[in-house]
């Protein structure tokens, strides 16, 4: 139970890195706020199923009145925020000279300014826990770059620098800043971790652990810095990639 009493606010909910990270922090005992797009039927399901706390709102994070309005419910529900995890995500593979003027907005619109607009109105709540966790979800497209999905990979590489910013800024409330760069997961929370997907994330698992990572390997870490055991550790990216970018690249061999 290593959030037993914590407000955890998690966005993206509906599948994949988010629901595995609302199941796993609701088992830890946090009272679980999702956030998502899509309808959150199946993660409050399988949360409720084991007569865990969580609830679901319905909100687009680059909206920033829908945002607030969800904040302003929190304040009156629950009164304070311990953790908020911005894991909401959207990506469209296409090329530099592919990407419209509507692409661009979008991805940076869901995958940074998102994440800017739900800290910036949950930081009242979150200075209310007395020592709140941020955690950003970048990715390791953000670290590197990625030629076939050019607009997602410009708003996560903005992720990393704002998560350090934030963390400089918000350390006299006690609030720690924390981004994740993953890459090579599997969409599903069931799926098998093979080599598989469109161009940009490789059919071929690069990786030197000869796989992919499933979403609860990556809720796990989120688990860490959201929890006591990462107290001193702020302005952190931690990748989740099962190695993929700690070699040259080019240098894959052996790998496939």
């Amino acid at each position: 139970m290593m959030l037993k009493g914590k407000v955890a606010v998690i966005t993206g909910t509906s599948m994949g890195i988010g629901q595995a990270t609302a199941l796993l922090f609701a088992r830890e005992g946090a009272r679980v706020i999702c956030m998502d797009t899509k309808p959150g039927d199946e993660t409050l399901k399988l949360i409720r199923a084991e007569n865990l706390d969580a609830v679901h709102y319905d909100a687009d994070v680059s909206k920033s009145a829908q945002v607030q309005a969800v904040a302003r419910e929190c304040e009156k529900t629950v009164g304070k925020v311990d953790i908020l995890f911005n894991n909401a995500g959207s990506v469209r593979h296409k090329t530099f000279e592919e990407t419209t003027e509507e692409d661009w907005a979008e991805m940076i619109g869901v995958n940074l300014t998102g994440e800017f607009l739900c800290a910036k109105y949950f930081l009242p709540l979150l200075k209310e826990s007395g020592a709140g966790s941020i955690i950003n979800h970048a990715s390791i497209d953000g670290v590197l770059g990625n030629p076939y999905i050019v607009a997602y990979s410009a708003a996560k590489g903005g992720l990393i620098p704002l998560t350090h910013v934030m963390a400089h800024n918000l350390g006299k409330y006690n609030i720690r800043v924390n981004c994740i760069s993953s890459g090579g997961i599997v969409a599903a929370r069931n799926a098998v971790a093979k080599g598989s997907g469109p161009p940009g994330h490789s059919r071929i698992v690069v990786t030197p652990l000869q796989r992919k990572g499933s979403p609860d390997e990556v809720a796990k870490v989120a688990l860490f810095l959201a929890s006591d055991l990462s107290s001193f550790v702020n302005g952190a990216n931690i990748v989740v990639d099962g190695g993929r970018t700690g070699v040259t690249q080019g240098t894959y061999h052996g790998y496939d």
